[in-house]
């Protein structure tokens, strides 16, 4: 069978309870499992991986992410696809980025909170967890990669685990590839896990400008752009050593930095020596205010969008380096949020004082129990309501999986091979509703899938 080589080997352990997912450019998170409950090796042949592989073996790619996969945005599925006869025992690549610490607070990146209510004890006890379980993997390992969700020279228990790291086969069949900022990738930082320089050595460094006031304003750092500059240099002689054997150097292009794209390539190729430059747009993570709206320039409906088009004209963004992983399309976040949030007062509105909108619910579920998905503010009003008139089995949202809401338990979609399908799926976003409604099928489920918008309409 032909899959994408992320279904294989893009498997990356991305936070404190040792979730694993097989892409992150997966609509869904492309979670399969959590460390703190099974092996990497049940994970990674479990019924939620196995999913996704036989959805890419058909040939089906809905369930990607257009925006974050490059691959799928430009039409170029093919160029990353292996042909196998059976899925190995262990993944040959593991990402590793759980402990999601970074000095710096982006923009664009709500990593920087996600620790600040965990207690630290609690915290160091699931990371060990974490390491007990890769060390027993790690060994057979060929491919290691940190740190894609945090700063790499900031996370100490993945340092532990890249300096002490013994694989079995042969140095000239590993490789490995690190993921910076490079706000601390200097001499005394690389020191710690110098032993790395053995294997096939890929960096990929993320720079959001070389320009000090629009570097500061996106990174979110106190740390002038000189000190990133000298390590930049730093790095570059371990290119020119031979100690890295590759490097690419990125930014994620938006309103404050798209206008100096094609000085940033340059200098990327000219002064620091990169082998591959990353053009990657801006995606929000979660929900969109006015604030996320206005970073996005690909968006048709954004006010310096045709000046970003003229921008992306410039002949050194088609340098053979230089790879702009938006593939000219445009982003689909469309109006402005107020717009949306008028919609989602309209739904609201609807679930709560129009009897209709029950009526009519109730005569197309067929007295069926009700699941809701997407834990939104429209999704948590349809909750309350279904509580409180006891048609409420469970919820789904991947964000939220393993809480509760009004006392019923939130799944992720990887969980739903377990659950009672015998009910109604009610789609409780007013977008993305056809892509969500293509997964729920996928994941097995050929009950009635309903959506929100559409029972609101006449009700």
């Amino acid at each position: 069978m032909k899959l994408c080589k992320r279904t294989l080997n893009f498997i990356q352990v991305i936070n404190e309870d040792g979730a694993v997912r097989i892409c992150g450019w997966l609509n869904d998170g492309g979670v399969i499992g959590h460390l703190a409950k099974n092996t990497l090796d049940e994970i990674y042949h479990s019924d939620a991986a196995n999913l996704i592989r036989e959805m890419h073996a058909k040939g089906d790619h809905s369930n990607c992410n257009v925006n974050q996969c490059p691959f799928v945005a430009n039409n170029n599925v093919s160029d990353n696809e292996i042909e196998i006869e059976e899925v190995p025992r262990f993944p040959e690549s593991l990402y590793l980025a759980y402990e999601n610490v970074c000095n710096y607070h982006c923009v664009m990146c709500a990593i920087p909170g996600r620790l600040s209510k965990v207690d630290a004890n609690v915290l160091e006890e699931k990371y060990n967890r974490i390491d007990e379980e890769l060390r027993k993997a790690l060994p057979y390992v060929k491919h290691v990669s940190a740190n894609g969700l945090g700063e790499l020279f900031a996370s100490r228990h993945t340092l532990k685990l890249l300096s002490e790291w013994e694989p079995v086969s042969a140095p000239s069949e590993i490789s490995v590839t690190l993921e910076t900022n490079g706000s601390l990738f200097d001499e005394k930082h690389w020191n710690q896990i110098s032993n790395l320089g053995q294997y096939n050595l890929s960096v990929a460094i993320t720079v959001l400008s070389f320009e000090d006031d629009i570097y500061r304003e996106l990174s979110g750092t106190d740390q002038p752009v000189e000190k990133l500059i000298e390590n930049l240099r730093f790095v570059k002689s371990l290119r020119e050593q031979g100690i890295i054997n590759y490097l690419e150097l990125a930014t994620v292009y938006q309103n404050a930095n798209y206008k100096k794209l094609p000085e940033f390539a340059r200098r990327c190729i000219e002064e620091f020596g990169a082998d591959y430059v990353r053009l990657r747009p801006f995606d929000p993570w979660g929900e969109v205010g006015m604030k996320e709206w206005m970073l996005d320039v690909r968006n048709v409906y954004h006010p310096n969008h045709q000046d970003f088009l003229e921008v992306m004209k410039d002949p050194m963004l088609s340098h053979p380096k230089v790879h702009d992983w938006g593939g000219g399309r445009e982003s689909g976040l469309g109006p402005e949020p107020y717009i949306k949030t008028r919609k989602m007062y309209s739904l609201m509105e609807s679930i709560f004082c129009d009897d209709g909108f029950m009526e009519k619910l109730d005569k197309v579920t067929d007295g069926t129990k009700v699941v809701v998905y997407g834990m939104t503010a429209v999704g948590k009003a349809l909750a309350s309501r279904l509580k409180n008139e006891s048609k409420l089995c469970y919820c789904l949202d991947r964000k939220m999986d393993g809480l509760s809401y009004l006392g019923h338990p939130i799944y992720g979609i990887n969980h739903f091979e377990d659950l009672d399908k015998d009910v109604s799926i009610v789609i409780a976003l007013h977008w993305s509703e056809d892509v969500i409604k293509t997964m729920l099928e996928h994941a097995g489920y050929n009950g009635k899938i309903l959506k929100i918008t559409e029972l609101a309409e006449d009700s």
